[in-house]
């Protein structure tokens, strides 16, 4: 499809939720199981708005926060993520792709944090085969400030899952990372990795 065409994403997610009534400090992920209804809507609307890819309501979902001391297990908040985008393309009728979302870890990596760089390739990566089989098009992620942790989420993915990888990262208003890497380097790092799409 993206030989043949510009294909559409869809945009945000949690200034919806906000709308629709999640709390401050709510975790947006558990909205999944608790509210599918309401993330169906969302996914519907951004397809009858023209977007061609659906993205899961899975940004900065990963084991670190949603575990079973939580009583949301990443795997259930994935599974019905993936779900809910997929029942939104059925509704829909429209020939569309569900994005499984992947953003930070909210953790700097060593040596400036206290993440291990493998713990997070791991985290990533349960993340992404999660999502790939449950139906997951490609994979999203996105907004990342780390160039780093950027190479942690691809190699999760890629080492997990055979689906497209699309990045995109985040500036300053200097062209800088959080961490201080610029688009030139960002870029060819990304390019190395061999992903699909970036941004």
């Amino acid at each position: 499809a993206m030989a043949e065409r510009i294909l559409f994403c869809d945009g945000g997610m949690g200034s919806l939720l906000q709308a629709k009534g999640l709390k401050p400090g709510e975790l947006p992920g558990i909205w999944n199981v608790t509210h599918p209804e309401v993330l169906v809507e969302i996914h519907r609307a951004y397809l009858e708005a023209g977007a061609d890819i659906v993205t899961t309501n899975t940004f900065g979902v990963d084991g670190l926060k949603y575990n079973e001391q939580l009583g949301y297990p990443v795997e259930d908040v994935i599974v019905a993520a993936v779900r809910n985008g997929r029942e939104a393309i059925r509704q829909s009728r429209k020939e569309a792709f569900v994005a499984l979302d992947i953003g930070p870890t909210g953790k700097l990596l060593k040596p400036l944090g206290d993440l291990d760089f493998e713990d997070a390739v791991r985290l990533f990566g349960q993340v992404a085969a999660i999502g790939a089989r449950e139906g997951a098009d490609l994979i999203l992620i996105e907004t990342m400030s780390d160039s780093y942790e950027a190479k942690a989420a691809v190699l999760g993915a890629k080492e997990n899952c055979n689906l497209p990888v699309f990045v995109t990262v985040t500036f300053d208003e200097r062209g800088k990372l959080l961490t201080g890497g610029n688009p030139a380097s960002v870029i060819a790092m990304l390019e190395g990795l061999g992903v699909d799409a970036l941004g």
